[in-house]
């Protein structure tokens, strides 16, 4: 979705998930992308139809290096 609706690029990191009092473990893909803050709303709602219970952590990144966001207008 983030590729084919928002021209976004990914980064897919294999994780390990723990939850419980057992603390048991399973395989997950952490996925990774920058996007403006006005493609917000849109990835939100996306994540939200795609994986309602979805852990989402999001952080500004005014100092970056490397890469570039181009402007794209939303579809």
């Amino acid at each position: 979705m983030i590729i084919n609706k928002m021209g976004r690029g990914v980064t897919v990191y294999s994780g390990k998930r723990g939850y419980g009092k057992k603390g048991e473990t399973k395989p997950t893909d952490i996925i990774y992308t920058v996007i403006t803050r006005l493609e917000l709303n849109k990835l939100n709602t996306e994540i939200e139809k795609i994986e309602p219970d979805a852990f989402v952590v999001m952080n500004s990144v005014k100092d970056t290096k490397g890469g570039m966001i181009k402007k794209r207008p939303l579809h």
